[in-house]
């Protein structure tokens, strides 16, 4: 069996601010006692960086209840116009798909690893510009 290097590896731009908008999501990561959800941002302001991909990652229970702590609660709640869920309301990730947001960066660097392995990612949705 031959193994094809994947080149897209995952993208490095300044940290910074952009406007991005939400295309998708990925629940299905799960590795020993860690769950994660995947959010894919796309940057759609105009300039060198317009069409560049990235995540953000949040930690999700097993179980499926959302503590009121968790970054991904407080996230789904600024997005969901600072409204609290109800008492066992679904809060479907779905809620942030195709909106489009101001997030800030920040670079990711793998301890051990030089320079060309540090990666982008979505360090935090500061408003919802539209949607």
């Amino acid at each position: 069996m031959d193994f094809v290097c994947d080149s897209d590896y995952r993208k490095l731009i300044p940290n910074s601010e952009y406007e991005a908008q939400c295309t998708g999501y990925d629940a299905s990561f799960c590795l020993g006692k860690a769950r994660k959800l995947f959010l894919t941002f796309k940057i759609v302001e105009p300039g060198k960086y317009h069409g560049i991909e990235l995540f953000m990652a949040f930690n999700m229970p097993y179980e499926g209840r959302i503590k009121t702590g968790s970054k991904y609660y407080k996230k789904w709640c600024q997005v969901n116009g600072y409204m609290k869920p109800s008492r066992n309301a679904k809060m479907k990730p779905k809620l942030f798909v195709n909106k489009i947001y101001r997030i800030k960066t920040r670079t990711v660097k793998p301890e051990g690893m030089p320079e060309c392995f540090h990666y982008s990612v979505v360090d935090d949705i500061l408003e919802v510009v539209a949607g």
